[in-house]
């Protein structure tokens, strides 16, 4: 059982680190949503999580929507999926802070995305979350 729980433990760890991006994408969530985007996000309708295909399924949804093509348009410039950031949240405004042309891109991205989750929690569906991508049909459209 130990085994078991060290090679899950080990497996996350190399996924978080793969994807860096992704520890402070969540941060920015948790700070200006008060959501916990593991699992309130990671899993939500057809666009919050890996790919996404279909038509959104509200307003939460288009939010990672155009995050995900926010970072199709940076993508050949740099690797958004993995560009690490910092920045600073303070009095609810989030500030990108200096960096690398793509760090700043990217921080801008995902800031863009928490503030539209902030101004969707009143829709926000639970039905959403851990929603199956079979149900969703059609090719995205940014």
């Amino acid at each position: 059982m130990k085994i078991l729980l060290g090679a899950i433990v080990l497996l996350a760890c190399s996924v978080l680190i793969a994807q860096g991006n992704l520890l402070d994408f969540g941060k920015m969530i948790k700070q200006v949503t008060g959501k916990n985007p593991v699992p309130d996000y990671t899993t939500y309708g057809c666009y919050c999580g890996k790919s996404g295909k279909g038509q959104p399924k509200d307003a939460t949804d288009r939010c990672c929507l155009v995050h995900d093509c926010c970072y199709t348009g940076l993508t050949g410039k740099c690797q958004p999926h993995f560009q690490r950031y910092t920045f600073t949240y303070q009095n609810g405004t989030v500030t990108c802070d200096e960096g690398s042309w793509c760090a700043v891109q990217t921080c801008e991205c995902d800031k863009a995305a928490a503030f539209c989750m902030q101004d969707n929690l009143s829709s926000y569906d639970k039905k959403l979350r851990f929603y199956s991508n079979t149900n969703c049909e059609g090719p995205k459209e940014c």
